[in-house]
C-alpha cells in the first residue's frame, strides 16, 4: 500500500523526469542509514537528463517542497523523502476502513496459476515434527500467492507406492492380521509402522521371506486384487492420521495424488527419453547421462529406472509435471522439499528441459534446512544439545504430539496470564497459541536456514514469536471494545509514532510481493515482528503521556487514533493468517 502514500510525489517526478512511474517506483527504497522514509538515487535519471547526480537532487528537492507532498533533502546524489504522518494518515487511512486486510493484497499475479507440490509424506509413517517444514513452508506460500493474486493448487504428492508395501502385506499375512485388528489400535500408524519393522527383522537373512516380500510387491504392481485391498486399507488408516494433523495446523490440499497415480503414466515418459536417444544402460540401470547432453555440471548420471526395472522417483516426477501442466497449465510449479535433495531436482529440472517440456523454465525446488530440537536429557552417551528432531530418548519426535505439547504450555500460561478466560474459549485461545507458537518459530527464518527449537524460547510473550504478534492483535481488539466514539479524521494523526505503524502498514504490500517473487514467507513474518514493534511502541507511549493514550480525553483524537487501531489489527490478523496462524482477540 505504500504506493497510496507515495504516488502523487511518482508522478510528480515522473512528469519532471519524463520517466515511466513504474521505472521510478523501482529505484525508490528506504536508505540504509534510515535517515528519511525514502530516498531516490539519482544516478540514472542524471545521465539520461545529462547533468550531474546531485545537481538534479536538488533540483527535485526544491519541486518536491513546493508541493507540499512531503519534506526533500538532497544528500549528495539522493533525494531523500520524509513524509509527515497526516500526509501517510490521510493517504493510506480511508483505503483501509473497509476492510484492513487489503494491506495484504496484491494482483502482481493475477491470471497465472502456481502449483505448490508441498508435505508429501510416506504411507504408514507418521508425521514427524521435521515434516512441520514442507508442510507449513508450503501452506503458507500458498497463501501467500493466493494474496498476490495467484490461482493457486496445493499438492500433496504423498508417498504411496513402492517395494514397502509388499513387505507391510507380506508382514500382515504371515501375522494374520485383519482389519479389526488395524480398526480397533489407538494408533493406525504406528500400528502399521510397527508391523513394517518386524517384517523388516524379520527379513534379515531369511530369503523366504525376503522373496515373499517381492513377490507381493511384483502382485501389487500387476493389480493382484487382495493386494490392492491390502494397499488400500494402509493408504486410508495412514490418511485419515494426516488428516488429523492438518486439522491442527488448519492445512488443507486441493490434491492428494500420490505416487501411485502415476504408476501407468512412467513408462511414456521412459519411451519417449529412450527414444529421443537421451537414454543410456549403466550396469543394467537405465540412466540420462546428463554431462554427455551439454550438462557438465553433473558428475554422475540420473537414474531412471533399476537393473529389475523399478522406476525411481525423476521418472515419477517427470510424469507428475506432465499430468499437472495439462490439468493446471501452471506458470509456476514449486517443490517444497529439504535442501538435501537439491541435486535430485537439479537433475530432473534439467532432463526436462532436454525433452523441450514448455514449463521446464517453471520449476522451482523451494529448499529448506534442517530441524534441530534442544534435548535437555538426550539418549545414553550423549550430551545434551541440538539434534535432529529426536526425543530424549532418541526417538523420532511426532508432529502431533508436539503440537499437542504446544497447547498445554499455552493452555497452562493463558490460564495464569488471564484466569477469567475459562472453558472453550480457553481451549481455542490455547490452540491458536500454543500451535502458532509452533509454526511462527519455523517461518520466522529463512528457509534456507537450520531452524532450532525450543518450547520455551518459541512460547514466549516477547521476543520474535509468534504469540508475541498475537498479543498485539489481541491487544489491539481490547482497545477496539472499550471505544464508543464516531468517525475520525486521519488528518489529526501527527504524532512520529503513530507515523511508524502507519508506514509499517503500508509497506505490507510490498513485502507480500517480495515473499512471493523469493518464495520466502520469513519477509511477511518479519514485516509483521517489524508492524507489533511499532505498535507496542505507540500503545506503551500512552504509558508516560496520558494525551498520547488511544483513548484520550480528545474525543475526536480518539476516533481518530481508533481508525489507526483499526487498520493495524486487520493488518496483523491478515498477516498471521497468511503464515498459517490464528489471530485470537483476547489472550
Amino acid at each position: 500500500m505504500l504506493d497510496l502514500v507515495t504516488a502523487p510525489i511518482v508522478a510528480l517526478l515522473s512528469d519532471r523526469l519524463g520517466l515511466p512511474a513504474a521505472d521510478l517506483n523501482r529505484l525508490l527504497a528506504p536508505p540504509k542509514a534510515g535517515s528519511a522514509d525514502l530516498a531516490l538515487g539519482c544516478f540514472q535519471p542524471a545521465k539520461a537528463k545529462g547533468v550531474a547526480p546531485p545537481a538534479l537532487a536538488a533540483e527535485l528537492a526544491a519541486a518536491v517542497n513546493a508541493s507540499g507532498l512531503a519534506e526533500a533533502i538532497a544528500a549528495g546524489p539522493f533525494l531523500n523523502l520524509t513524509f509527515t504522518p497526516a500526509g501517510v494518515a490521510k493517504a493510506l487511512l480511508p483505503a483501509l476502513a473497509a476492510d484492513p486486510s487489503v494491506a495484504l493484497r496484491s494482483q502482481a499475479g493475477a491470471g497465472r496459476t502456481a502449483c505448490i507440490d508441498f508435505s508429501s509424506p510416506n504411507i504408514a509413517k507418521h508425521l514427524a515434527f521435521h515434516h512441520i517444514r514442507s508442510t507449513m513452508i508450503g501452506n503458507s506460500l500458498a497463501r501467500l500467492y493466493g494474496a498476490a493474486g495467484w490461482k493457486v493448487v496445493r499438492i500433496n504428492f504423498i508417498g504411496d507406492w513402492g517395494t514397502a508395501f509388499g513387505r507391510l502385506i507380506s508382514g500382515w499375512k504371515r501375522e494374520g492380521l485383519t482389519l479389526a485388528q488395524l480398526e480397533g489400535a489407538a494408533d493406525r500408524v504406528t500400528f502399521l509402522n510397527e508391523l513394517y519393522v518386524r517384517s523388516s527383522q524379520a527379513a534379515k537373512g531369511d530369503a523366504a521371506l525376503e522373496e515373499d516380500a517381492r513377490r507381493w510387491s511384483k502382485a501389487l504392481e500387476d493389480g493382484d486384487a487382495e493386494a490392492r485391498k491390502l494397499w488400500q486399507i494402509f493408504k486410508d488408516a495412514s490418511l485419515a492420521e494426516f488428516k488429523r494433523v492438518y486439522a491442527l495446523l488448519g492445512v488443507d490440499f486441493d490434491s492428494w495424488k500420490g505416487e501411485a497415480h502415476y504408476e501407468d503414466k512412467m513408462g511414456p515418459v521412459l519411451a519417449e527419453l529412450e527414444g529421443k536417444g537421451l537414454t543410456s544402460i549403466d550396469e543394467g540401470a537405465t540412466v540420462v547421462d546428463l554431462k554427455a547432453h551439454g550438462l557438465k555440471q553433473f558428475k554422475k548420471p540420473m537414474l531412471l529406472k533399476r537393473a529389475d526395472g523399478g522406476t525411481l522417483y525423476a521418472t515419477r516426477d517427470l510424469a507428475a509435471a506432465d499430468d499437472r501442466f495439462r490439468e493446471f497449465a501452471f506458470d509456476r510449479a514449486l517443490y517444497v522439499v529439504d535442501l538435501g535433495q537439491s541435486l535430485h531436482f537439479n537433475e530432473w529440472f534439467a532432463a526436462a528441459k532436454l525433452l523441450q517440456r514448455p514449463y521446464a523454465d517453471r520449476l522451482r525446488h523451494i529448499g529448506f534446512g534442517v530441524l534441530l530440537v534442544w534435548n535437555d536429557e538426550p539418549a545414553e552417551g550423549l550430551q545434551p544439545g541440538w539434534a535432529k528432531g529426536r526425543t530424549r530418548a532418541g526417538k523420532v519426535m511426532l508432529l502431533r504430539e508436539v503440537l499437542e505439547e504446544g497447547i498445554d504450555r499455552a493452555r497452562a500460561i493463558v490460564a495464569e496470564k488471564n484466569p477469567e478466560i475459562i472453558g472453550e474459549e480457553r481451549e481455542a485461545i490455547a490452540r491458536a497459541v500454543g500451535v502458532g507458537a509452533v509454526v511462527f518459530n519455523d517461518l520466522k527464518n529463512a528457509r534456507t536456514n537450520d531452524v532450532k527449537f525450543k518450547f520455551e524460547e518459541a512460547l514466549r510473550f516477547d521476543g520474535e514469536t509468534g504469540p508475541y504478534i498475537q498479543f498485539s492483535h489481541a491487544r489491539l481488539c481490547s482497545i477496539e471494545r472499550r471505544f464508543t466514539g464516531g468517525q475520525g479524521d486521519p488528518a489529526l494523526l501527527t504524532r512520529d509514532d503513530e507515523k511508524a505503524v502507519l508506514l509499517a502498514i503500508a509497506r505490507l504490500q510490498g513485502q507480500l510481493e517480495r515473499a512471493v517473487e523469493t518464495d520466502e514467507p520469513s519477509v511477511l513474518a518479519q514485516a509483521l515482528l517489524g508492524l507489533a514493534a511499532a505498535v507496542s511502541t505507540w500503545l506503551t507511549a500512552g504509558n508516560r503521556d496520558p494525551s498520547a493514550k488511544v483513548l484520550c480525553d480528545d474525543p475526536a483524537l480518539s476516533a481518530a487514533r481508533l481508525l489507526l487501531v483499526r487498520a493495524a489489527r486487520g493488518a496483523i490478523g491478515e498477516g498471521l493468517r497468511l503464515l498459517g496462524l490464528i489471530a485470537p482477540e483476547r489472550m
